[in-house]
């Protein structure tokens, strides 16, 4: 079988009459294999391939234009998150450290809404507020809003405020 080569947008020719072979092979086998037709029958059957060419002859196309170009995807660069720059500092395990020893925590807070961005705070408090988790039980969604609402300077101050709350509730 030889390759079929591009067109170039011109249809092949035996695609255009094939519509057209296949009404008269049909035609022809009605002619053929309807015995004893009438006059006025075979003159039906003439006027009906008539009809049926001359409707064909309507919807032969003159090209078979090529489809579009792909249009090429625009390349969506990532967005790059706020990243902290870590500071280097001494790191010590907490269970190793009195109950009442003062520390700096550093609190990590991630982006868990659209208008906030992660930030760190850096927090003092006793040793025992950690060591329990006592900041898990008391931070909550209204918290969350006001310290990341504000500056840094101003969130970490507020944070901090909230740990000394916390902190002093507990000591009673």
């Amino acid at each position: 079988m030889a390759k079929i080569l591009p067109t170039d947008g011109i249809w092949i020719p035996e695609s255009c009459s094939f519509p057209e072979d296949v009404m008269i092979d049909m035609m022809e086998g009605l002619f053929r294999d309807v015995p004893n037709l009438t006059h006025k029958e075979y003159l039906a059957l003439a006027d009906l391939q008539s009809r049926w060419m001359a409707k064909l002859a309507n919807r032969q196309p003159e090209s078979n234009p090529l489809p579009p170009k792909p249009k090429k995807r625009k390349k969506i660069a990532p967005k790059k998150q706020d990243q902290p720059v870590e500071e280097k500092g001494s790191e010590v395990d907490i269970y190793d450290v009195d109950d009442n020893e003062m520390v700096n925590n550093r609190i990590y807070i991630p982006r868990l809404r659209s208008a906030w961005r992660a930030r760190y705070f850096n927090i003092m408090m006793r040793a025992f507020v950690i060591k329990r988790g006592l900041l898990n039980k008391h931070i909550n969604w209204q918290i969350l809003d006001k310290i990341m609402a504000a500056p840094d300077a101003e969130g970490q101050a507020e944070l901090q405020a909230f740990v000394d709350k916390v902190v002093a509730g507990q000591e009673m």
